[in-house]
């Protein structure tokens, strides 16, 4: 399982967490924690791609970016 942290821009309130929760909750992924202005989540690199998280946030509305460093 891979790990990953994503600052989410323009999330104001639960309802944009929820669709961000609703948006990264699809098979593989697991440990999904979506707060005002970040997600982190891991996910089986068999099922999802990073690549494929990054744009279902984007998708949904979202800008974001993955974050660097210590996960």
């Amino acid at each position: 399982m891979a790990k990953l942290k994503l600052k989410i821009d323009r999330m104001m309130c639960e309802v944009c967490v929820s669709n961000v929760t609703k948006a990264l909750d699809r098979p593989g992924v697991s440990d999904l924690k979506v707060e005002i202005g970040k997600a982190s989540l891991s996910y089986d690199e068999s099922q999802v791609t990073e690549t494929e998280l990054v744009k279902a946030v984007v998708d949904a509305g979202f800008p974001c970016t993955v974050k660097k460093g210590l996960l």
